[in-house]
């Protein structure tokens, strides 16, 4: 029975779709690559209160290569709002990127972005729902702006949208752990000139030159070697943060037919009591695995939506009817049919094929891994005898104590049982003990705790 519970509990629809935790699974990490600044531009919102309460908006624009950050103070977050700033703020002073890159928000995704970034022949690539991991730039500057706005002293503090132009600038002149280089030299091409520098009389001074063209071929020179340099560090950083986040990666990779739950964010409120994932089952129609981004289709509406691994859950194991969980389930049971695991094989070694992109490896299953109750043998079912031999220790006490007067005491006879076959049965699991006569039998007691010869 246990096993039974055990199976109808895994397979049941209300239990998977309102207890599994998410992610289930854990997609391995796959970086954007990028080698020369303005390839790709990403920009996000970071919101964060003033000391009156009042919540300002604010505009990330990050470079993805050179690491070079702008946050720009907005009154809300409006695609007007956006627009205007990346115009005048971005657009007309570092140039056109080729692709600009964001989450879909309906701001980032207007009908007014679309048309600005068409007539400047900016491309337009967006994140999965619910994935700011695929936005990590700008997620990781954002984060860096907070820690700088909390260290500033109580008088800056209280004004820091005033302070986030001198912010973005100490940040773009100090080297980046992961190029190697401050993004401000990776866009222009020069270190730039600092008033602690005139202080301490440490201005850097240039190579002489002696025409514009000499001017041209220098700093072509000196932007080749550190973006060589900046691109190499780039990679052995993301190599590294590859190697330590794909050890906690877990799962498989999905193929088109894989039916899968997807996790429930779009619900508001506190979530206490909302499922963990969506009712309804999709189906897989279209795979990216170079991004771990797959296709899922709404059987019923026959509506497509793409999003990562990391928010789907496999359930090919469930029955095809799903619409009526309660019903299906609960005819599991009285199935006679071989058993569906919740695995068909073995989650490291999927995981292993998973990031090495090989074909899957041996399957095995996890019911095979439980203890079979049915084997597991019952020391009191193995004998009709209702008794359980003493140890010699125990049998030398117990015939101190009794003084002798054992062979008095009365026999226990069970229901099933006549005292001459019970004394029979007794006689034939005796142990002989050095402490009494050889003559004498050892007591047993039986599960009553009564002693019998």
């Amino acid at each position: 029975m246990e096993r039974d519970v055990i199976n109808h509990v895994r397979k049941c629809f209300r239990c998977i779709v309102g207890k599994t935790p998410e992610p289930h699974g854990r997609a391995p990490l796959e970086s954007i690559q990028t080698s020369e600044p303005m390839e790709l531009v990403c920009i996000d919102f970071w919101t964060a209160e003033q000391t009156d309460k009042k919540c300002v908006d604010v505009l990330v624009v990050t470079d993805h290569f050179s690491k070079m950050a702008h946050a720009f103070p907005c009154k809300n977050q409006s695609a007007k709002q956006v627009a205007r700033r990346l115009w005048s703020d971005f657009f007309c002073v570092y140039g056109f990127p080729k692709r600009i890159h964001s989450d879909q928000g309906a701001n980032f995704e207007s009908s007014l972005m679309k048309e600005l970034l068409a007539l400047s022949g900016v491309q337009k690539s967006h994140t999965t729902p619910y994935h700011p991991m695929g936005n990590g730039i700008t997620e990781r500057f954002n984060r860096t702006l907070g820690n700088m706005i909390r260290a500033l002293p109580p008088q800056s503090k209280a004004r820091w949208p005033q302070m986030l132009q001198m912010l973005t600038f100490c940040y773009n002149c100090t080297e980046h752990e992961t190029t190697g280089f401050a993004p401000f030299y990776l866009m222009f091409g020069r270190v730039p000139r600092l008033p602690v520098d005139i202080v301490f009389q440490h201005v850097l001074e240039g190579t002489p030159v002696v025409d514009h063209h000499e001017f041209i071929a220098a700093l072509r020179r000196d932007l080749a070697e550190a973006s060589r340099i900046a691109l190499q560090n780039s990679r052995t950083a993301q190599a590294r943060q590859t190697e330590n986040y794909n050890r906690k990666a877990k799962g498989a990779a999905l193929v088109v037919g894989d039916q899968v739950l997807l996790a429930n964010r779009g619900e508001r409120g506190k979530r206490k009591v909302a499922d963990k994932w969506v009712s309804t089952v999709f189906e897989v129609v279209s795979v990216r695995p170079g991004v771990n981004v797959y296709s899922i289709k709404d059987p019923d509406t026959q509506k497509v939506k793409t999003v990562h691994r990391n928010l789907l859950l496999p359930v090919s194991f469930l029955s095809s009817n799903v619409e009526s969980p309660c019903a299906s389930n609960c005819s599991s049971l009285a199935n006679d049919g071989p058993e569906i695991p919740v695995e068909t094989q073995d989650s490291e070694t999927r995981t292993i094929n998973w990031l090495l992109n090989t074909e899957n490896g041996s399957h095995q299953s996890v019911e095979a891994s439980l203890v079979d109750e049915e084997t597991v043998s019952d020391p009191f079912a193995e004998s009709d005898v209702d008794s359980v031999a003493l140890s010699p220790c125990d049998s030398a006490s117990i015939c101190a104590e009794s003084d002798g007067a054992l062979s008095q005491l009365p026999i226990s006879v069970g229901d099933h049982t006549t005292p001459e076959n019970h004394s029979e049965l007794a006689s034939a699991n005796v142990v002989t003990c050095d402490a009494v006569a050889d003559a004498q039998l050892l007591p047993v007691r039986t599960r009553a705790g009564r002693l019998v010869n």
